[in-house]
């Protein structure tokens, strides 16, 4: 998946301490990550390289800050935990499988959406990104936003040539 965007600002990872995080906590701990691993900040020649670039640290904050990915990522996260480490199959309650061309994209916002039986007129919310991390796999799971429904959306990615 890449970077622990809680790890990297150092913000709790279990999904009770979570869903308490306010926007201040997260500002204040894309501050602090910015001090403690900025290049220029080590006190001794003897320092280890920091951890995480600026870089890292700005794409924690952007993605925690917003509360549309942040709600995106702890749904991701919770499928993780639930699938387990194995790639195994799981079989969750309320999956539907569609095509990407089955949802709707939204160009001003970059997103593809698709609304919930459960009346969320946005309820599934897949973004580039999204599709760019799980391009080798060919699908995606995304939970609905409003409910416990999810939809598995597969694709195929053009081939540059």
């Amino acid at each position: 998946m890449g970077l622990d965007y809680y790890e990297v600002l150092a913000l709790p990872d279990s999904p009770p301490a979570r869903r308490l995080l306010r926007q201040e906590d997260i500002k204040h701990a894309y501050k602090r990550a910015l001090l403690q691993h900025h290049p220029d900040k080590s006190t001794s020649p003897e320092d280890p390289k920091p951890r995480y670039t600026i870089d890292d640290i700005a794409a924690a904050y952007k993605m925690l800050s917003n509360p549309i990915t942040r709600s995106e990522l702890d749904r991701s996260l919770q499928f993780q935990t639930l699938r387990g480490p194995r790639k195994t199959e799981l079989s969750l309650s309320g999956l539907e499988t569609i095509d990407l061309d089955d949802l709707d994209y939204d160009e001003a916002d970059g997103l593809w959406y698709r609304s919930c039986r459960c009346g969320n007129q946005r309820g599934y919310l897949i973004s580039e990104g999204d599709l760019a991390e799980e391009a080798a796999h060919g699908e995606i799971v995304t939970g609905c936003g409003g409910c416990s429904l999810w939809l598995k959306v597969l694709f195929q990615t053009a081939d540059a040539g």
